[in-house]
């Protein structure tokens, strides 16, 4: 029995330009970019915002739209855009259409999540912020409610338990006598 397997490729695709070429190294910077796209949306949006080393934006993705009190998504669906962006960090953005900037605790274990699974690929997640209106937000990181984990430290190969015993096979047979 013979199986097909489809031959798939992703790819980013570059949309009209929403931020700007400076760092965004702070929230009230985060802020001042994305609050014209959050501030007056109906539902929440969770947006992923990709960064250079120096804290530029490279691009950012809205990977989710929710509903007026809720937007689910996954560490995945965050993680495709930054691996394809080679970003060097992220940020993390919602919005709460009611006003109320207090965290959910379905925001809490998100990020959470999400700065488990960035780590593993060491995309340290800077923040997550929760836009509302008039300007006003929260930062998870400026609260307290995570820390940012540091990197691991890399693996020495002398640290590494590998073997390398190679397998010699000797011949059992009898040397042949050449016949004349």
């Amino acid at each position: 029995m013979q199986y097909e397997l489809e031959n798939v490729s992703i790819r980013m695709v570059k949309e009209p330009p929403l931020l700007t070429d400076k760092p965004v190294n702070s929230p009230g910077r985060a802020v001042e970019v994305l609050y014209d796209l959050l501030h007056d949306m109906d539902r929440e949006l969770l947006i992923v915002v990709n960064l250079k080393a120096d804290m530029t934006p490279i691009n950012m993705n809205i990977a989710s739209i929710g509903t007026v009190n809720a937007s689910l998504s996954s560490p995945r669906e965050l993680l495709k855009s930054a691996v394809l962006s080679n970003a060097a960090a992220t940020m993390l953005f919602h919005n709460h259409p009611s006003g109320n900037l207090t965290p959910s605790q379905p925001d809490i274990n998100l990020t959470n999540r999400v700065i488990k699974a960035f780590s593993l690929l060491d995309i340290p997640v800077m923040d997550h912020i929760i836009l509302g209106s008039q300007r006003k937000y929260y930062s998870m990181r400026e609260n307290g409610v995570f820390r940012i984990p540091e990197p691991e430290e890399g693996i020495k190969v002398e640290d590494l338990n590998f073997s390398l015993k190679a397998k010699t096979r000797r011949s059992r047979a009898k040397p042949r006598e050449d016949a004349r």
